[in-house]
């Protein structure tokens, strides 16, 4: 009798692991580092230029969102439509990794006064970006809302 409820459990075990979504055993996703960029940078002797700096931020990732499926409010944006896919927080150096399916994403980062992005393709495709199969895709976000150019 032990015998048949372990093997039960143990087929209850399997058939329950092959309907959840997972990626282990995935090799990509999205890869990257978030940049504050808040000082004055136009053209002038006396300013002094600062390099770019990584920052510690949380990253949310969404299935890819087009302008038509936000609430936008000056350069931030709110009641996004599109399913959230994933949230991360950054590394203190703004670095981050994260494995994901094929497909396309969105990516927004999480500031005090609402989500920010600032990359858009012609569609409305906002932050797009692809991960492909075995692939881990590049984005830099620059946050530079502050950025006097």
């Amino acid at each position: 009798m032990v015998n048949s409820v372990m093997r039960k459990a143990v087929l209850l075990l399997l058939l329950v692991s092959c309907h959840l979504p997972s990626t282990r055993g995935q090799n990509q996703g999205i890869k990257g580092q978030v940049f504050w960029i808040g000082e004055n940078k136009m053209p002038s002797e006396d300013v002094k230029k600062s390099p770019h700096h990584g920052v510690q931020r949380e990253l949310l990732i969404y299935e890819l969102t087009k302008l038509d499926e936000v609430t936008r409010e000056g350069v931030f944006f709110s009641a996004v439509k599109s399913k959230l896919v994933l949230r991360i927080t950054t590394k203190k150096d703004g670095s981050y990794k994260v494995r994901l399916p094929e497909g396309r994403y969105s990516v927004f980062v999480r500031e005090p006064n609402g989500l920010y992005a600032n990359l858009f393709e012609k569609d409305g495709s906002i932050n797009p970006i692809t991960v492909k199969s075995k692939n881990y895709s590049w984005l830099t976000i620059t946050i530079d809302y502050q950025a006097a150019y």
